[in-house]
């Protein structure tokens, strides 16, 4: 991507690209090649910029540059999360089943608000498979690192401890380990 292209990126998402990331886009590529199904894109659009699985059947969900630029908060969601968890109605506790319907829609809505909440101030990197994703973490303290998307197996979002280029540079050497064989 160009410098001019960055910066108009970083315009929309309120912060500075990770410099790993930044670094990458600007002298290696946009997406594409990378871990797993490959590299989101970040791409402009009708919405402003986004980052999108460009040439995926079946890619993860678009990240907007606004969403990506909100505080992360993964980490702090996960308690709520637990204790919101450990009320979900049980039927046999209401008398009706209107009842029990009502509180359950209203439980599932706080749910699933929270629940997408977890992905703010992050962007889906690349898609893993099966409904796992590799996001990166693009403000607050966690800035520049990547975490994982393990919801489809109830484990959460998860920090895997490693930066960008780490990330990167190891599905490199594994991908060349593989075809010297």
């Amino acid at each position: 991507m160009s410098e001019e292209q960055l910066r108009a990126l970083e315009a929309d998402l309120g912060v500075g690209l990770p410099a790993q990331y930044r670094s990458f886009l600007l002298h290696v590529g946009g997406g594409g090649a990378g871990p797993d199904y490959g590299l989101m894109t970040p791409t402009f659009g009708d919405g402003g910029w986004q980052w999108r699985g460009i040439g995926l059947a079946f890619s993860a969900q678009p990240t907007t540059a606004e969403f990506a630029g909100r505080p992360f908060v993964a980490e702090a969601l996960r308690s709520e999360l637990a204790a919101l968890e450990a009320q979900e109605p049980q039927k046999d506790a209401f008398a009706a089943d209107e009842e029990f319907c009502h509180a359950y829609a209203a439980w599932d809505a706080r749910y699933e608000e929270l629940h997408d909440a977890q992905e703010a101030g992050a962007v889906f990197l690349s898609e893993q498979g099966c409904g796992y994703a590799s996001l990166m973490v693009m403000t607050g303290p966690h800035r520049g690192a990547i975490w994982e998307d393990l919801r489809p197996m109830d484990r959460g979002i998860e920090p895997t401890g490693h930066d960008f280029t780490y990330w990167y540079r190891s599905w490199l050497e594994r991908t060349e380990q593989r075809l010297e064989t």
